[in-house]
């Protein structure tokens, strides 16, 4: 083993993995899914579920778990049975004990992306922030930190 390997060996799975950049790629393989005529729907709600389990929970704050509350709509709809090809009618289904309507679940997974999304941006991981420097225009001629502080602080008493 090469003492490349054996340093690789060592390193935590937080020294290797860049996380902010492997959710970077999993957004742009969503957005290119959108884009592609060949997909089917329902391999992009798959890419999205796994998006939101690629999260961490320790990320989760209040306001995430309520947006992912109102992702979930549930609606009762008629129970239609099948039996071959005919439909059993209504009082065979109350006849025999078999609920009329039935609860579904729908997930709204455009609202789903938009909750990490709005997440991440919380976390502020979307956004660059740079550091920006500021001159106060003066020589540095002193001889400390504090010269300096007390020379603008005379300007401030005499610019009022």
């Amino acid at each position: 083993m090469s003492s490349s390997d054996s340093f690789n060996v060592q390193l935590e799975l937080k020294e290797r993995l860049n996380y902010p950049e492997y959710l970077e790629n999993v957004i742009k393989n969503i957005n290119t899914a959108f884009n592609n005529e060949k997909i089917s729907i329902t391999k992009v709600q798959v890419m999205i579920l796994n998006f939101l389990h690629d999260i961490p929970s320790s990320w989760y704050d209040k306001e995430f778990v309520e947006d992912i509350k109102g992702v979930v709509s549930v609606k009762e709809v008629p129970n239609i049975v099948k039996f071959g090809v005919s439909t059993l009618s209504k009082e065979y289904m109350k006849k025999h004990d078999i609920p009329l309507t039935k609860k579904v679940r729908n997930v709204d997974y455009f609202r789903l992306k938009n909750a990490i999304i709005n997440l991440l941006d919380r976390l502020n991981m979307l956004v660059r922030k740079d550091k920006i420097e500021r001159s106060t225009g003066k020589n540095l001629k002193y001889e400390s930190l504090d010269e300096l502080i007390d020379e603008l602080q005379k300007e401030d008493e005499v610019n009022g």
